[in-house]
């Protein structure tokens, strides 16, 4: 992957087959370096397909192969790498633990040291992340300095928590899978990017997890919020993070957010995800339906790929629907 992780690109859809296992050991290679795989019972033919998608810092998969397959990562990862198992298991070793996955269940696979997965017979989703990606959303919204977030775990921390991130992971792949025109904007890529990782911190245990109930002990003056403020209004159509109205505040993401509900009752992203909805609120009185003008268009304009929710949104901000407004 390229990590660029201000990249808020469309996806590029990759799909693969093969029933060569040098060429399944190409096409992972390239996502993984340092991989070594090992055919295991292999009964008839070897079959192996992978679709992938990839949008900035995130690569979201899905992998059937009809056979065992032992791959053994020489070097610890540089991704994280998710998986969420379909149908068959994978079993994984790191050298001191074994742990073992079905169909139903989901992984974080170890960071930090080799391990083994042995996948047998299997169709699973796979989502890669850059780390980065992760530790700037949980600075975000715990404050947690940087070189103290890591995973401590590579199970969730519950199963219900588990199926919340099988459901992500697959709303994901369909999302990249589905319409062109929503995936053309940024802001949806970037709110897809926000999403997956911000259920990784929820769902697999990290150091982030207790720091998200510290109260910020010195109460900010008006100024920095004043520059949040500004910031957002300024830059609401393009892709800005958590961390990005922050520096402009001149303060910590933490900081910024409990000055943020002290003073105004909210926080900089729902401020922003307001903002945005006054603007695409602007853009349907201003737009002309006859000459072509549409509700999705706007919505995926300001970062809604999904009309319905976006309908929601706008009825609870404006008191009616935008298709109403639109044709006022």
């Amino acid at each position: 992957m390229h990590h660029d992780v201000e990249a808020a690109h469309p996806p590029i859809w990759r799909r693969y087959e093969t029933r060569e296992v040098s060429g399944a050991h190409d096409v992972i290679s390239q996502a993984c370096v340092g991989i070594e795989l090992r055919p295991h019972n292999v009964a008839g033919q070897f079959t192996y397909q992978q679709e992938s998608a990839e949008a900035g810092p995130v690569l979201v998969s899905r992998v059937r192969c009809g056979a065992d397959i032992e791959a053994r990562f020489l070097q610890p990862l540089t991704d994280l790498m998710f998986l969420s198992v379909l149908h068959g298991q994978v079993e994984t070793t790191d050298g001191r633990d074994t742990t073992r996955t079905g169909p139903g269940e989901v992984l974080l696979n170890p960071t930090g040291r080799p391990f083994t997965n042995i996948c047998r017979d299997f169709d699973i989703y796979c989502v890669n992340l850059d780390p980065l990606v992760v530790t700037e959303a949980a600075t975000e919204r715990t404050g947690i300095d940087p070189v103290d977030f890591r995973f401590e775990a590579i199970t969730p921390i519950s199963r219900e928590m588990g199926q919340f991130w099988h459901s992500t992971t697959v709303h994901l792949y369909d999302l990249f899978n589905g319409p062109s025109e929503p995936l053309r904007s940024p802001l949806v890529i970037g709110a897809a990017i926000d999403l997956v990782a911000s259920a990784a911190l929820a769902v697999f245990p990290n150091t982030a997890m207790t720091m998200s109930h510290r109260v910020e002990a010195v109460p900010l003056p008006a100024g920095p919020v004043r520059r949040a403020v500004s910031f957002i209004e300024t830059h609401s159509d393009e892709a800005i993070t958590a961390a990005q109205i922050a520096e402009a505040a001149r303060v910590t993401p933490r900081a910024l957010q409990a000055a943020f509900r002290r003073q105004l009752g909210t926080t900089p992203m729902a401020y922003l995800r307001r903002t945005r909805l006054n603007r695409a609120h602007q853009d349907l009185l201003g737009a002309d339906p006859t000459q072509g003008a549409t509700v999705a268009e706007i919505a995926h304009r300001w970062g809604y790929p999904h009309t319905g929710r976006f309908a929601a949104d706008y009825r609870a901000a404006h008191g009616q629907s935008p298709s109403d407004t639109l044709h006022t």
